[in-house]
C-alpha cells in the first residue's frame, strides 16, 4: 500500500497522540471519541472514499486496534522499561479483545497480522483471515521461520500435516480439554483455538512482550497490518437490537456492571448476519462468562438462557465447564497441572481415568488398567520375560523382580537411556553433566557441528579422564594400551584401571563398582553401568538407578520435570543452543527401523523401535558430516541393543548400505 492520503496521515497523527497517553485520556479520532483500554473501542465509521491503492480510514483505524490486540516491537529487540504479559482473543464472527475491558468488531474477510513481535533476536507473527462464514478459515504463525497453518480442521507445520501431540524442537502442539495448543519453546508464547465445523470459533495469544509507540511504528503498522486481497472486504459493523442479547446481559449485571451496554452492543453487532451459526452465537456468550468467571451469577445458567448446548464427548467422557485441561489416564494418572491449565474439557467420570491404550475412549478404574510393552498390551495378571528379568502386570503397572542384568545408561549420540530405561534426546548441542556422584563426575561434550559427542570426561578424585575420537589421556598424557593407579583417601581407597578392549573401544574399571565402556570410533558413544552402592545417589542425564522412572527427570536443583528439554538443559554446562533439525534424508532413512517387514522387524517383539527411530531422525538430520555414516551410527545402536537380549538380526548392514562403514557389533556388548 503505497498511496496515503493527507487526511489520513492527518489521523496518523492524532493517533500517535492516541498512543502515547495512556492516562485515560479520551482522543478524538476519524471524529469519534476513544477511550483506550477501557470499554468498547467502536468501528462504527464512515469510510473516506480512498479508492485504489489508498487506506481508507476504516482499514486504517482497523490497524490501530491490532496494534493494541498485539502489543508487540518494531521487528528489531526493544529494549523498554514496560515488559507485561499479555492476552489476545478473537471470537465469534469478528470481535477482538486486545486487553481485558477493551473489545471491538471487525467486520472483514481481509487477512491481517493479528500480533508481531521479536524477543530475543526471535521474530514471531500471527495472521488470520475469516470465511464469509465469520468462523477463522486460516491461523498462520511463524515462529522463527517455521511456519505453521490452521485451516480445514488440519495443523500443517511446513507444509506437512502432523497429528498430536507434536514435539518439535521450537514448538510443541496438543490438545488441552476441548482447545488445541501451540506452545513455544523459544518464546514466551502460546496460541490456542477451539475448532469447530467451517473453522475456528476462538482464538486466544499469550505471551510478554516490550512496547514501543512511535510515529515509524505507526507508519510500519499502516503498511504492514492489513494484508489486502483483491477479493476481500472490510464492511462497516451493522447492529440491529436482538433479544437474545439483551437477555442474556440481564444475567451478567453484577460483573460487567457498568460495561454492560458496551458489550450488548458488540453482542448484536457480533451476532447480526449470523443468528443460524451456533458456533458465531455461542462462542461470544461463552467468552463472556468465562470473563464473568465461575462465580458470577451467569455461570451456571447461561446455557440454559442462550440455548447453547454442551458439547458431545466421545465414548464414556463427559463434558464439564471447567475441568482438566489433561484427562487423566492409565499412561498418566497423576498429571502435573496448575490452576491455569482448568479448561472447557471432556473428562472421564469421578474415580475413574482414560483407558488411552484402547481406542474408543474407554474410562476404567486405575485398578483395571492394562500393561504395555513393545506395543502390546497385557491384562492384569499377565507375566512377560526377558533375559534380565519377567515382571507381572498389575493394574496398569509392571512389577518387576530384580534386574539380573547390571543396569546400564547408554548414551548413543543425542539419544540417552537412563539406567531405569527412560529414553529421550537432549535437546541441544552443548555439554552436560552425563552422571555424578559426591566423588566422580562423568561430563560429555557435543561437537558444535553435529549430532555427536565431541568428548567424554572422567573426573574421579583427583584424576582426570578424557576420551576423545581415537584418543585416551589421563591428564596431558595419551594412554595408548593400559593405565591403571589408585589413592588412599581419609576415609577409603579407590583403584582404577583403563585399557583399551580393541580398537573402538576403551574399558575402565573402578574398585567402587562404576564400569564405563567407551566406543572412541567411528563416533564417540559412551555405555555406563553403575555401581550398586550408589544407587539413588547418583544424578544427571542418566538418573539415579533406583529402579523408577518416575523420577529420572530430575533436574539439577531436585525438581521433577515431565519432559526431557527443561530436565536435560537443566544439566548442561554454559548456553546451550537448541538446534532444528532438517529431516528430509533422515525421515526417509530412519523408517526402516519401524518397518514391520524389515531387517530389524525380528527385534519390535522384544525393543520397542520408535525411540530409537525418533534418536535416528534427530542425530541424522543434525549431522554436518558424511549423512549415511550417521545413519549407520543410529541404526547401529539399536542393533546394539538387540543383540544384548540375544536377537540376531542377520547383515542389517547390507541391507541398510552400511557396510563400509566397518564398526562390528561383536565387540563386547556388555560392560
Amino acid at each position: 500500500m503505497t498511496n496515503i492520503n493527507k487526511d489520513f496521515l492527518v489521523h496518523a497523527t492524532l493517533a500517535e497522540l492516541f498512543f502515547g497517553r495512556r492516562d485515560g485520556v479520551v482522543a478524538h479520532v476519524f471524529g469519534h471519541i476513544y477511550k483506550p483500554c477501557d470499554g468498547l473501542l467502536n468501528l462504527h465509521m464512515v469510510a473516506s472514499g480512498a479508492s485504489g491503492g489508498s487506506m481508507n480510514p476504516q482499514r486504517w483505524m482497523l490497524v490501530v486496534c491490532f496494534s493494541l490486540a498485539s502489543v508487540f516491537g518494531t521487528g528489531e529487540s526493544v529494549t523498554t522499561a514496560e515488559t507485561q504479559t499479555y492476552t489476545c482473543t478473537t471470537f465469534g464472527s469478528g470481535v477482538v479483545q486486545p486487553f481485558n475491558g477493551s473489545a471491538f468488531y471487525v467486520h472483514s474477510n481481509c487477512p491481517f497480522i493479528f500480533t508481531r513481535f521479536t524477543h530475543n533476536r526471535v521474530k514471531c507473527d500471527v495472521t488470520v483471515r475469516r470465511g464469509d462464514n465469520g468462523l477463522l478459515v486460516q491461523v498462520e504463525i511463524i515462529i522463527n521461520k517455521v511456519r505453521t497453518v490452521l485451516q480445514n480442521g488440519s495443523i500443517l507445520v511446513e507444509k506437512k500435516s502432523v497429528s498430536l501431540p507434536y514435539d518439535h524442537t521450537y514448538q510443541h502442539i496438543f490438545h488441552y480439554g476441548l482447545y488445541t495448543r501451540l506452545r513455544s519453546s523459544l518464546l514466551p508464547l502460546s496460541v490456542t483455538w477451539h475448532d469447530v465445523p467451517g473453522g475456528i470459533d476462538s482464538l486466544r495469544v499469550r505471551g510478554t512482550s516490550s512496547c514501543k509507540h512511535t510515529n515509524a511504528y505507526i507508519q510500519q503498522l499502516i503498511s504492514e497490518s492489513v494484508l489486502s486481497e483483491d477479493t476481500c472486504q472490510i464492511r462497516d459493523p451493522i447492529f440491529t437490537v436482538n433479544q437474545e442479547c439483551r437477555e442474556f446481559f440481564s444475567y451478567t449485571l453484577d460483573c460487567l456492571q457498568a460495561r454492560t451496554p458496551f458489550y450488548m452492543q458488540l453482542c448484536e453487532e457480533n451476532i447480526y448476519g449470523y443468528e443460524l451459526n451456533e458456533h458465531i452465537v455461542c462462542a461470544f456468550f461463552k467468552e463472556i462468562v468465562l470473563q464473568c468467571g465461575n462465580n458470577s451469577y451467569a455461570w451456571n445458567i447461561w446455557r440454559y438462557v442462550t440455548r447453547c448446548a454442551e458439547p458431545t464427548c466421545p465414548g464414556d467422557l463427559v463434558y464439564v465447564e471447567q475441568g482438566a485441561a489433561f484427562i487423566p489416564s492409565c499412561s498418566n494418572p497423576n498429571p502435573r497441572f496448575s490452576n491455569q491449565d482448568m479448561t472447557s474439557s471432556c473428562v472421564c467420570p469421578k474415580g475413574e481415568v482414560l483407558n488411552d491404550h484402547l481406542d474408543g475412549f474407554q474410562c476404567v478404574v486405575e485398578s483395571s488398567c492394562p500393561c504395555v510393552f513393545a506395543g502390546r498390551s497385557y491384562l492384569t495378571g499377565d507375566i512377560r520375560s526377558t533375559k534380565c528379568q519377567s515382571c507381572v502386570c498389575d493394574g496398569g503397572r509392571w512389577l518387576c523382580s530384580e534386574n539380573f542384568c547390571p543396569p546400564r545408561c547408554l548414551i548413543e549420540g543425542q539419544f540417552v537411556t537412563t539406567f531405569d530405561g527412560k529414553q529421550y534426546a537432549v535437546p541441544g548441542k552443548c555439554a552436560y553433566v552425563a552422571l555424578q556422584d559426591l566423588d566422580w563426575t562423568i561430563k560429555i561434550e557435543f561437537s558444535e557441528k553435529e549430532a555427536s559427542l565431541k568428548a567424554v570426561t572422567l573426573q574421579l578424585y583427583q584424576e582426570t579422564f578424557t576420551f576423545e575420537h581415537n584418543m585416551v589421556k589421563t591428564g596431558d598424557e595419551e594412554i595408548t594400551e593400559l593405565h591403571q593407579s589408585g589413592k588412599k583417601q581419609k576415609k577409603s581407597a579407590y583403584h582404577v584401571l583403563v585399557f583399551w578392549q580393541s580398537s573402538m573401544y576403551v574399558q575402565i574399571y573402578t574398585s567402587f563398582g562404576l564400569k564405563i565402556q567407551v566406543q572412541v570410533s567411528p563416533e564417540i558413544q559412551i555405555y555406563i553401568t553403575s555401581p550398586k552402592n550408589h544407587t539413588g545417589i547418583m544424578s544427571g542425564l542418566c538418573g539415579n538407578s533406583n529402579n523408577d522412572t518416575t523420577d529420572d527427570f530430575t533436574t539439577s536443583s531436585g525438581i521433577i520435570e515431565n519432559s526431557a528439554q527443561p530436565f536435560a538443559l537443566s544439566w548442561s554446562l554454559g548456553s546451550c543452543a537448541v538446534n532444528i533439525p532438517n529431516k528430509i534424508f533422515a525421515d526417509d532413512k530412519c523408517s526402516v527401523l519401524n518397518n514391520p517387514a524389515g531387517i530389524f522387524a525380528k527385534c519390535h517383539g522384544h525393543i520397542p523401535p520408535e525411540q530409537y527411530h525418533t534418536a535416528c531422525v534427530q542425530r541424522t538430520c543434525n549431522c554436518g558430516g558424511n549423512l549415511q555414516q550417521c545413519l549407520c551410527v543410529s541404526l547401529g545402536s539399536y542393533a546394539k541393543a538387540c543383540r544384548s537380549l540375544g536377537v540376531e538380526l542377520g547383515d542389517w548392514r547390507k541391507s541398510t548400505n552400511c557396510s563400509e562403514f566397518s564398526f562390528s557389533m561383536a565387540l563386547n556388548t556388555s560392560t
